[in-house]
């Protein structure tokens, strides 16, 4: 990575997987600096270095990031704080799926807090970094998915993987419309991107998947996903869902109890408030 540099940082999470991948190329190779957040370090560090010779783009690097673990998340942002510069952009594109039901070290259904708590963990202690501008993307795919937040969430009482994969999107969504407020008068933008199910394979669910029809109707592909993407890194716009061909809605379409959006957001600020404190207290 070129430390000499000051230009603010364009931080990916889940750069070296399906969409994550396509967009961390196109932003090396228009000469942005690039933090890739990734589990697989030793993986993320290839493809760093891979990126930085092909794309003649040495501001390129790799940090650890657990979004399983909150410790995980504020041990990032202490290292980001460390780097002394400021970021730019913050895409939330990490996704997490699993078969069976996984409690993390921190009490939470797994899928849940990666997908959901740790990712809103990560935007509200970034967002003190970012300059005037900066924009948060989430990645919320199945937004429009005929899905409910239960009472309990993010507890999972009942746990099936397409449901709670599916409820942590939608609670993202309406997480972000949440953000989109509270941040507006710091010139932050917050939206999120609807790309279709474009990691299947990945998610290593593709013959679950295919039994849902409302599913293969959001699947996509990865260009149409990046494209929709970069509009968003792109866009001065808050509070806005940017979908595959050029297609872009307001977040808050996706509202239809306003009782359970907030609830959902205290129940979610009041998890997060414990780890916005200082780790000895929280």
């Amino acid at each position: 990575m070129d430390n000499n540099s000051s230009k603010p940082l364009y931080i990916i999470t889940g750069a070296t997987d399906a969409m994550g991948s396509v967009i961390t190329q196109q932003l090396a190779e228009a000469g942005h600096p690039i933090v890739m957040a990734c589990f697989d370090t030793a993986k993320s560090e290839a493809k760093a270095q891979e990126l930085a010779i092909r794309t003649r783009n040495k501001d390129i690097t790799s940090i650890y990031l657990d979004l399983g673990s909150f410790a995980s998340v504020r041990t990032f942002v202490k290292q980001i704080k460390e780097m002394n510069r400021p970021v730019a952009v913050l895409v939330n594109n990490a996704s997490y799926i699993s078969h069976r039901s996984e409690i993390s070290p921190d009490g939470y259904e797994k899928l849940v807090q990666v997908n959901f708590l740790s990712t809103a963990l990560l935007s509200i202690l970034i967002q003190p970094l970012m300059v005037e501008g900066g924009r948060i993307i989430f990645s919320t795919s199945l937004s429009s998915s005929p899905v409910s937040i239960p009472y309990e969430f993010p507890a999972v009482s009942n746990f099936m993987p397409i449901a709670a994969y599916a409820q942590s999107k939608l609670a993202l969504s309406l997480f972000s419309i949440y953000l989109s407020t509270v941040l507006r008068n710091h010139r932050i933008s917050v939206n999120s991107v609807d790309p279709g199910l474009v990691n299947l394979s990945k998610l290593g669910m593709n013959r679950f998947f295919s039994r849902f029809s409302f599913i293969s109707n959001h699947t996509g592909n990865l260009e149409s996903g990046a494209k929709a993407m970069m509009r968003a890194i792109g866009s001065a716009d808050t509070g806005f869902i940017f979908k595959s061909g050029n297609k872009q809605i307001k977040a808050s379409t996706l509202l239809r109890n306003r009782e359970v959006f907030i609830k959902l957001c205290n129940d979610t600020m009041r998890v997060l408030n414990k780890q916005l404190k200082d780790p000895e207290e929280a």
